[in-house]
């Protein structure tokens, strides 16, 4: 719409008609006309036709359209996980130690007559104490509802299933789920900084990397709000905070006073945490210490003998694959390195995915045989784990795909990105847009930063009358000097007050037309940056950063239009100055434009680009990402088609996705690469 009314005057003129100041006028008009009634319109019904046919939706049915992508994302991690093939394991567990919560008289008090509770529910709902919170595989959905206040500390060892339980207990919940109810949002607390952001800001954020639709102002909202604050201020939200361990030590504590803090009445929440951080973190040595109020607390079990000696029989395809396991089978059970470390679910996991046969490898595949975890030379558990943990990724990359990437290839780029995690970015989030600290640095705020920033639509409306005084005034004082410069040249050559008069007037156009472009750039780019997905579409790394690339270059064409517009500000504003000072008419205004077109090509496109890249710190993430990416490729550190690659690590089941985010399938196999020796690694490769 811009450049539509400027291509019509080329036409003209190449027809050799006239173009007389008038006519100019009319086409800045009419090219910055145009433009700003399509911004207006498109920022008023944007957030309206993001939503689809509906609108002005309640806050239940927002809930409810998040509950069905929520649903959908984890019912996908679930079948990538394998967690239902054959069956999940038999996770047990059984109440915490007494010492680690408020007493069970104290939570019925609370939830029977706390200031702002909810109405108790009827009689016999909930448990007559803690040794009813007993129970395994998919009744911890009973056994939440059992507990009077709603909030749950998770407890276990190091790999007992804790987050994979979470996955489970957030799709039963979907499925008892009535219309209107809370959601289960299942986050890493690991990326929360309680020292620098409150409980519900981090939630909300997290919220919206996840789910962007949510980044709109809710419709019966006041205030800036987003949808994502709205959910969690009306309580629809039921945060399950999973690794609660894998925050800093000396913030643990501080964490659950934050976590205290940000609970209302009547609030539920679920918390995961290892057993002895839990403990060490609630009643630390030297410090203060601190209960998570108002929560009960179940701890994992080790998994059976009989449990994990069936579960491996039944994942083997045949009665060959099933007597490969004899000499594993018959210490299980027993206190042989072996025996006790074949007692986690993770452990467990990684030995049938290492020496069972994987969904689509074939019969004749070489494949490693569990007779080695007997070796005498793994003198004891953690020796076994070690095994496991290294032989996984061979394992993981049997099967070849379109990709073409070896075992060998695989270990060495997900150390290099596992020690990423370590030491640079310190969580176990791997997001793509911070790709870009391994090479920049990190900034001191870059822990809560975010692709695609939230749709700011709202902003052209309150902020429009800020923003428009300072980019007119901004022009206005380009013109204002061009103005007189022109002005002065001219008129005082020829000693003509009315040429000065008219140089100045000119470049006070001009200035006003610059600067109306820039209002209207600078709306464009709002619009096109803040314009959500659909609510109900669930959010990959992949589909975030597809989002990211689209913006930029949308902001590129935006940043070449800037340009353009600067350059015809200043060729009318040249060329009506030359011809009034030369005494014409049209003041060379024709050649000009042509001129213009031939230098925009061939510097304004190559200059928008650059522009782009200067805008999209302010609105994406996509380019210096890109600029990262092909470095660390150029180095060997990382292959070029990254995402690709995190996708199918994804499939094989190395890396799990927790909304637009990666993690390692256990923080143990992040450990376990970050430590390996790269030397070691590339020696493996050669």
């Amino acid at each position: 719409m811009l450049l539509l009314p400027w291509v019509v005057a080329l036409v003209l003129v190449h027809c050799h008609h006239h173009l007389d100041g008038g006519t100019v006028g009319i086409l800045v008009a009419v090219s910055l006309g145009l433009p700003t009634l399509w911004v207006t319109w498109a920022a008023y019904r944007g957030p309206r036709r993001a939503d689809g046919p509906a609108t002005g939706l309640s806050l239940a049915q927002i809930a409810d359209r998040l509950a069905v992508a929520v649903g959908a994302q984890w019912q996908a991690e679930a079948a990538v996980r394998r967690l239902n093939d054959p069956y999940p394991l038999p996770v047990s567990w059984s109440p915490a130690d007494a010492s680690l919560t408020d007493s069970w008289d104290s939570l019925v008090k609370l939830a029977n007559s706390g200031a702002g509770w909810p109405t108790p529910v009827p009689e016999g709902t909930w448990a007559v104490g803690p040794d009813g919170l007993a129970g395994e595989g998919g009744e911890l959905v009973e056994v939440l509802a059992r507990v009077p206040t709603g909030r749950l500390a998770v407890l276990g060892e190091p790999g007992a299933g804790k987050t994979m339980l979470m996955v489970r207990l957030v799709l039963d919940l979907l499925a008892s789920r009535a219309a209107g109810g809370p959601v289960p949002f299942l986050a890493s607390i690991a990326s929360w900084d309680p020292a620098k952001q409150e409980l519900r800001d981090w939630l909300a954020a997290q919220l919206l990397v996840a789910h962007p639709a949510l980044a709109r102002p809710h419709a019966a909202d006041r205030t800036e709000h987003t949808q994502a604050e709205a959910l969690l201020v009306g309580g629809l939200i039921l945060p399950v905070l999973d690794g609660l361990d894998e925050i800093p030590e000396e913030v643990r504590g501080p964490a659950i006073s934050r976590i205290n803090d940000a609970l209302r009445p009547g609030e539920p929440v679920v918390v995961t945490c290892r057993t002895e951080q839990y403990r060490d973190a609630l009643r630390p040595v030297d410090g203060i210490e601190v209960t998570l109020r108002a929560s009960a607390a179940i701890e994992l079990h080790p998994l059976d003998a009989d449990a994990v000696r069936s579960y491996l029989l039944e994942d083997a395809a045949g009665p060959i694959a099933k007597a490969r396991w004899d000499p594993v089978l018959a210490v299980l059970g027993t206190e042989t390195p072996t025996g006790q470390a074949l007692r986690t679910p993770l452990m467990v996991g990684l030995a049938r995915a290492i020496y069972n046969p994987r969904p689509g490898e074939l019969a004749g595949t070489d494949m490693p045989d569990p007779d080695e975890l007997c070796r005498p030379d793994l003198t004891d558990r953690t020796a076994v784990e070690l095994r496991l943990f290294d032989a996984f990724i061979p394992a993981a990359y049997r099967v070849v795909t379109s990709g073409h990437w070896t075992a060998e290839q695989a270990e060495r780029w997900l150390a290099f990105l596992a020690r990423h995690l370590e030491q640079t970015i310190c969580s176990p989030d791997l997001a793509w847009w911070h790709l870009p600290d391994l090479v920049w640095g990190r900034g001191e705020e870059d822990g809560a930063k975010i692709p695609v920033k939230p749709a700011r639509g709202i902003r052209i409306y309150r902020g429009v009358i800020r923003e428009l005084m300072l980019w007119l005034a901004a022009g206005l004082a380009a013109g204002l000097a061009a103005g007189l410069a022109f002005g002065f040249i001219f008129g005082l050559a020829e000693r003509s007050e009315a040429k000065l008069a008219a140089g100045l007037v000119v470049g006070l156009a001009a200035g006003l037309a610059v600067g109306l472009a820039l209002v209207l750039m600078s709306l464009i780019a709002e619009v096109i940056a803040g314009e959500p997905d659909r609510l109900e579409r669930v959010t990959s790394p992949e589909s975030l950063l597809a989002r990211d690339r689209n913006v930029t270059l949308q902001l590129w064409l935006v940043g070449s239009a800037i340009l353009l517009a600067f350059g015809l500000a200043i060729v009318v504003a040249v060329g009506l100055v030359a011809g009034l000072a030369a005494g014409h008419k049209d003041g060379g205004i024709a050649g000009a434009l042509r001129f213009l077109l031939v230098v925009w090509l061939m510097i304004g496109l190559p200059l928008g680009l650059v522009l782009a890249f200067r805008w999209s710190g302010n609105f994406a993430a996509w380019p210096s990402y890109m600029l990262t990416r092909g470095w660390l490729a150029w180095r060997g550190e990382l292959p070029w088609p990254l995402m690709s690659f995190l996708a199918d690590a994804h499939r094989r089941g190395v890396l799990r996705q927790v909304g637009a985010v990666y993690q390692f399938r256990h923080i143990e196999l992040q450990h376990r690469l970050a430590n390996r020796d790269s030397s070691a690694v590339s020696r493996q490769e050669e």
